[in-house]
């Protein structure tokens, strides 16, 4: 089934060493890859690799990482027909730092992802036509997503929403929400309520009431929550050893995202995601931690 992803596309410099540094402090010794990244990419490269047939619409720049981003796509069996060059911004750019225990930092300089306007994009209509799933984030206009999501709405096509970075959500564009997939800060900070001073069902259930038909919290080594009107599900997480955290939630929603296309989202559909998530903690690097629908499935035989 067809699955939409609008959204970024970053060149990933990432700098692995055995603690962060300090404002004003040099580390070293670290170890210097470069690879593909960037929200969108990642839940489309995800998505491509666990079964999906998916269609990325994103900005890059008109250069030599915006060149290699088409002919990684195409390589990965994606559609880059709406794929769209900005001749003016580069390619975005994430500067990436991790430590030994695989947790990162990471800044990013956003360039031709922020010129994916509507404007741009052209007719969403086109674009969503068969769509079985529209995947996005929040690394894009506001204003691309509202209006990618009403699209979907009025075609019948389900919409995934993970706001990351996290950012407030209008009423209008969270009631054409399917799925939320957030992690815990941003569940917090979406919905104004602290999980320090609430539990996580009060949290949930705000973002519930707030208009999204499903709402999915990741929590890390605890596994993931599901809410929704006919009741909730907390799907544990696979123990195993984190090297590099990058990609962890994009390697989830690109897997939900195939597993719930075209069916009720279910406990199975997020065991899928949490298992694909799992796999790429394990590697580093963003797209290159990123496994295949044939190592997710003999993963979930033996665990």
């Amino acid at each position: 089934m067809k699955i939409v992803v609008i959204g970024s596309s970053n060149m990933d410099l990432i700098s692995v060493a055995e603690r962060m540094p300090r404002p004003g402090e040099t580390v070293g010794n670290a170890r210097f890859m470069q690879a593909f990244g960037g929200k969108g990419a990642n839940q489309a490269v995800a998505a491509a690799r666990l079964g999906g047939e998916v269609m990325l619409v994103a900005a890059l720049g008109d250069d030599l990482s915006g060149r290699a981003m088409r002919e990684h796509f195409a390589a990965e069996g994606i559609d880059t027909s709406h794929l769209v060059t900005d001749p003016e911004n580069a390619t975005g750019t994430a500067l990436i730092l991790v430590d030994a225990a695989g947790e990162n930092a990471i800044s990013v300089a956003p360039g031709a992802n922020f010129s994916l306007t509507p404007e741009a994009v052209g007719s969403l209509d086109d674009v969503l036509a068969g769509a079985g799933m529209l995947v996005m984030q929040a690394e894009i206009p506001y204003r691309t997503i509202r209006e990618a999501a009403f699209a979907a709405r009025r075609l019948g096509v389900p919409v995934l929403l993970n706001p990351a970075p996290a950012c407030r959500i209008d009423a209008e564009l969270m009631a054409a929400v399917d799925i939320l997939v957030v992690n815990q800060t941003e569940a917090a900070c979406i919905s104004g309520l602290s999980l320090d001073e609430n539990p996580l069902e009060t949290v949930a259930g705000r973002l519930l009431a707030d208009g999204a038909h499903n709402v999915v919290v990741t929590l890390g080594s605890r596994g993931s929550y599901l809410l929704r009107a006919g009741g909730s599900l907390t799907v544990p997480a696979f123990r195993v050893k984190a090297v590099d955290t990058t990609a962890a939630g994009d390697v989830f929603c690109g897997a939900l995202a195939v597993a719930a296309a075209g069916v009720e989202l279910s406990a199975e559909a997020l065991r899928f995601a949490s298992a694909a998530s799992a796999l790429s903690v394990t590697r580093h690097g963003a797209q290159p931690s990123i496994p295949t629908r044939a190592e997710v499935e003999e993963f979930l035989t033996k665990n």
